[in-house]
Formats: structure tokens, sequence, C-alpha cells
């Protein structure tokens, strides 16, 4: 007989696709930074504020409407197929229009060629909604995972290849038109539905509420994140939005990692309980303690070994970037929150109020950008910090409200987590521990190790049932399928 090896559940597949990426990303970053340079790095995140926003907002929008269907059939995928088509088209030719003038903004003959060449971005991100949607319904995380890893390895090629032979920051955008097309290809491969275009007013009207919510909900949070960088990059100048790109991407990185595969699990799972009942609380309850177990020591001990990282890692054109990164990681402590009642909302079919949860967010990023960074970016980093504690009683009292959840409950192990956490960064600062003898990279690997036994040690003792949770988590696999042919 056989040994069988237990199935992997959503969340580890999900978890295996967003650190692959990240892995990944952080590779081509390696080999593409010293070749590039921050320059190259601004100018393409300028441009992708405006293609990127296409993307990103027609993407999840049309995803949210067709999982939130209870019952999705064909001319729902169809029609979605249709109306995405038509806004993912007329967003192209708004970028090719656009183009001279954010190029002559920024002053820069490069960034309107860019602009044009990823044109077809959004067309190809809007008609990739339906095979993902499809995906996350039947839980088919596996697919999910290959779909990704497998474009951005393709992409990661193209832009290695063509660094090399300098391209510049052309080596970027071959880079990201080739990763969409093939995570295209590969998405519509993996579904049992065609890619039609059909007209149902019906079908369209069903979608329409949640699609329009999710839509300003994400128009929202891409400005939460990308407005930052038009603000820095007008004020500071591309080499600063660099520096800032790359705190910013460490922190995206962990939330990509960490937070976002139980956080898109757990808003599936919420949808089989009643807000308001046991079963709601436990799931959400569940949720918040993985996470947070998962994501506080690791960004805890991110920022604590960053100058480390930065000193092995980076030339000196990047050392600017420590204090930015440091400070952008601890605003990330609350995001584990933030995700979890995301989350909630969308399974409590809330969406009005995800929507206007991500439009308080934005516009307080938004005021703080614009305030703080005339005084540099330390400063401004800081201030987005402290914004992002602020904010979290606001949201506490709004979740309690609108899905009755208590928040003595499942704010206690992630207390427990946090302190862990506080306690395993001010080890890994103490001198005593430092190693000059053997060499910058033998301490770096030391200290991790360091981290990693005193928090496992320290979940062991206070908090050794949540640890065998956590880990029972990713043995389970359900798989199903929900559209009809």
């Amino acid at each position: 007989m056989g040994l069988r090896v237990p199935a992997l559940s959503p969340v580890a597949w999900t978890t295996i696709d967003r650190v692959t990426q990240q892995v990944l990303w952080l590779i081509l970053f390696a080999i593409l930074a010293p070749i590039l340079g921050p320059r190259p790095y601004g100018l393409f995140s300028i441009v992708m504020v405006f293609v990127g926003f296409c993307e990103f907002v027609l993407l999840e929008g049309a995803i949210e409407a067709l999982v939130t269907m209870a019952d999705l059939d064909p001319l729902h995928t169809t029609t979605a197929n249709l109306v995405n088509a038509a806004i993912g088209l007329g967003l192209g030719a708004i970028i090719v229009v656009a183009a001279p003038a954010v190029s002559l903004v920024f002053q820069d003959p490069d960034i309107a060629r860019l602009m044009w060449a990823l044109m077809p971005l959004p067309l190809m991100a809007a008609l990739s909604a339906t095979p993902v949607a499809v995906l996350r319904r039947s839980q088919r995380y596996k697919q999910l995972a290959v779909r990704s890893i497998a474009g951005l390895a393709i992409g990661g090629i193209i832009g290695i290849a063509a660094g090399i032979m300098g391209a510049g920051v052309w080596a970027l955008a071959l880079q990201v038109l080739t990763q969409r097309a093939a995570e295209f290809v590969i998405g519509w491969i993996a579904v049992p539905v065609r890619l039609a275009f059909t007209w149902s007013a019906r079908h369209f009207h069903e979608m329409r509420p949640v699609a329009m919510n999710v839509f300003v909900a994400r128009i929202m949070t891409f400005a939460g994140g990308q407005f930052p960088r038009i603000i820095l990059g007008y004020t500071l100048g591309p080499t600063e939005l660099g520096l800032y790109t790359l705190a910013n991407r460490f922190l995206e990185v962990i939330v990509n990692t960490a937070i976002m595969p139980r956080a898109l699990v757990g808003r599936i799972e919420l949808r089989d309980s009643k807000p308001g009942s046991p079963e709601f609380e436990q799931t959400f309850s569940t949720m918040a303690q993985n996470i947070s177990l998962l994501t506080f020591p690791i960004l805890v001990g991110a920022a604590a070994m960053t100058p480390d990282l930065f000193r092995i890692w980076l030339d000196q054109r990047w050392q600017a970037g420590v204090i930015p990164t440091q400070l952008l990681l601890l605003s990330g402590l609350p995001l584990v929150f933030l995700y979890c009642i995301d989350a909630a909302l969308l399974a409590a079919n809330l969406s009005s109020m995800f929507k206007w949860s991500a439009t308080i967010q934005t516009v307080s990023i938004i005021a703080v950008m614009i305030c703080a960074s005339p005084f540099g970016l330390d400063v401004t980093c800081l201030m987005l910090a402290i914004r992002a504690w602020m904010l979290l009683p606001f949201f506490f009292w709004w979740v309690r409200r609108a899905c009755h959840l208590s928040v003595a409950n499942f704010g206690r192990q992630p207390v427990r987590a946090l302190a862990g956490a506080i306690a395993m960064g001010v080890l890994l600062n103490l001198p005593l521990l430092r190693l000059p003898y053997v060499g910058q990279k033998f301490e770096f690997v030391f200290l991790i190790l360091v981290g990693v036994a005193f928090y496992g040690a320290f979940l062991f003792g206070f908090a050794r049932s949540q640890l065998k949770s956590l880990m029972g988590g990713l043995m389970f696999h359900r798989s199903g399928a929900d559209v009809r042919n």
C-alpha cells in the first residue's frame, strides 16, 4: 500500500503562487537593478500608474462580479467578456491619446513611447477576468498558480535578455507584455468555457451592482497605491521615486505572499455562513489569527534586517532607501486587519461598504503624500506608517457594526503574535548577535536563523494550538465546478 500525500489546500496553492512570484521578481530585480539603476524603474513606475490602472481596475471588478454570482452560467461569462472587451479597447484608446500629455508633464519622451507600447495590456486584463473568476469559484488555485508563475517566468526571461542587450527601460516593458500575453493564453486553456461574446441585458444587470462597487473600490485602491508615485515623481524626481518603489515593493512582496493568499481564500470560505453567526465569526477569527501569526514576524524581522540586506545586495545608489523601507514595512502591520475586514465585507455582500473603505484609505494616503512629500522621502514614509495605525480603530468599529464581529474575540491572538514579533525584532538588534568576523552574508543568515528559532519557540510556548491550526490548514483541498457548459 503506497504512501498517500495529503492534497494541498487552496491557501497552500495560493501561497505557493504568491511566494514563487515574489521570489522570481526578486531574482529578476537582483539581475536587472545593477544593469538598469533606479531611473528606469522610476520611469516605468510612472507609466504603470496609467497603464496599470486600466489593468487592475478592469480585472478585479469583473472577477468579483463573476465570483459573487450565486449561479454562474455561460451568459454571465460571455456578457462579461463583451463588456470587458469594449471597456478595454476604450481605455487603450485613451492611453494612446493621453500619452503625449503625460510625457510633457514629466518632461521625458520615453514615457509616451512606453505608454503606446503597453496599450494592449488593458484589453488582455479585461479578457482574463472570466478564466480567473471561474478558477477561483471552483477553488482551482493550482491552475491559477501555474498560470501566474509560468507567465512571470516567460516574461522574466525576455526582460533579462533585453536588459543584457542594453534595452534599458524597454526591458521592463517587454517583460510585462510577454508576461501578460502568456497569462492570457494559459488562463483560457485551463477553464471549460469558451472565449465568446454575447449580450444579455438580464445577466448584465445581475452583475452590475457588485461590479460597479468593486470597480470604484479598485479605482480607490489603485489610486492609493499609484498616486503617491506621481506626487513623489513630480516633487522629488525619478531617483527618489525609484527608492520609494523599491521600499514599497518589499511591503508588496510580504502582502502578496503572507496576507493575500489567506484573505482571498477566506473571502470564499466566509460565503458559506451568515454575517453575525458564530460560524462567520469563527471563520473570520481563524483567518485573522493565521495571517497575523505568519505576517507579523515577517514584517518586523524584515524591518530589522533591512540595513544588512541593503549592504549585501545593493550598491551605494540604493542606500538612501533603508529608512523608507523600514517605515513602510512597519506600516504593513495594520494591513493584516484591513485585508481581513475587506474579505468580510465582500463575503457579506457589502460591496458598497468595501467601496467606502477603499475610498477612505486612498483619500488619506493622497492627503499625507501631498502634505509630507516636500519634506523628503523619510518623512513621507513615516507619515504613511502613522496614518495606517490611526485608521485602524475606525475600521474595527466599522466591521463590528457591519458584520457583528467582536474585536476582543478576533484581536486576542493577533496581539499575542505581535508581542512575539516585537520581542524578536528587539533581539535581532542586540549588538551581541553581530558577528563581523564571519562576514556580512554569513551574519545575515545567522540572524535570520536566530529570528526564526526565537519566534518558533515563542509560538510553541504561547500559541501552540494556533500554530497547529495554521499548519493544518495547508493540507485540505476542495474542488468543484461552477459554470454549466
